[in-house]
């Protein structure tokens, strides 16, 4: 019976504080404008380049090998988290988080040749 009633507290507390999010979301603040101190970002579109076009083969050349590193990692953290009975969940947890982070997308910013110091770049700078 003490299930039964706590079940019906949350549910009638859900029911009752439910209408109650529209009205917390809509009391926000909005983000103030860019006072004359601190321009507007300048809303300038970088044309494509052929590091661009470059990140976009090495991102699907390289996926087959994340999912492959993803689930080499994970098969090995769920052995390690078996075989210590789940007292080295943070040893297997990280051994999952270094097969499956990273950058899986690969930016034309992360192939192009920063230029040399003291020299702008050729696109002015960023």
């Amino acid at each position: 019976m003490g299930v039964r009633l706590i079940a019906a507290c949350v549910a009638a507390v859900v029911l009752a504080v439910g209408p109650l999010q529209p009205l917390a979301v809509a009391q926000q603040a909005p983000p103030a404008p860019p006072t004359a101190a601190e321009p507007a970002p300048e809303a300038s579109p970088r044309r494509t380049d052929v590091y661009d076009v470059a990140a976009g083969v090495v991102t699907v050349a390289k996926a087959p090998f994340n999912v492959g590193l993803c689930a080499l990692g994970a098969g090995f953290g769920a052995a390690i988290f078996a075989l210590t009975l789940g007292s080295g969940y943070k040893a297997s947890a990280r051994v999952v988080e270094e097969g499956c982070r990273g950058p899986w997308v690969v930016r034309g910013d992360d192939l192009r040749p920063e230029p040399p110091r003291g020299e702008a770049p050729v696109g002015g700078w960023r």
